[in-house]
């Protein structure tokens, strides 16, 4: 099995959809509801597929409608944050300003 801790410090309710698979690739999805300040350990993907493809974030509060990034090449800076840390906290704008970090 495969986790991600999630961490919530937009200041807003949100709802991250995490897409596996490969760059530019759609693959299985996991859909985690984080209320405001909340942190939640996530399993999505297995270990034949443990890569994150993309995050789709929207917010429940209707602050704002959907953002997303998506991972288009492997090595690059938005894979390394999604697929070399342990942990994404969401924060700034409507949780748009996603960081990796190993805990």
């Amino acid at each position: 099995m495969v986790y991600k801790k999630l961490i919530n410090q937009s200041g807003l309710t949100l709802t991250v959809l995490l897409v596996g698979s490969e760059p530019n690739q759609s693959g299985p999805t996991v859909t985690a509801a984080l209320p405001v300040g909340d942190k939640q350990t996530i399993e999505y993907g297995n270990a034949q597929n443990p890569f994150l493809n993309g995050l789709v974030i929207s917010s429940s509060s209707g602050a704002f409608s959907t953002g997303s990034q998506i991972v288009t090449t492997r090595g690059s800076s938005w894979d390394t944050v999604l697929n070399t840390h342990d942990t994404l906290t969401f924060s700034g704008a409507g949780g748009l300003n996603v960081v990796g970090s190993n805990t």
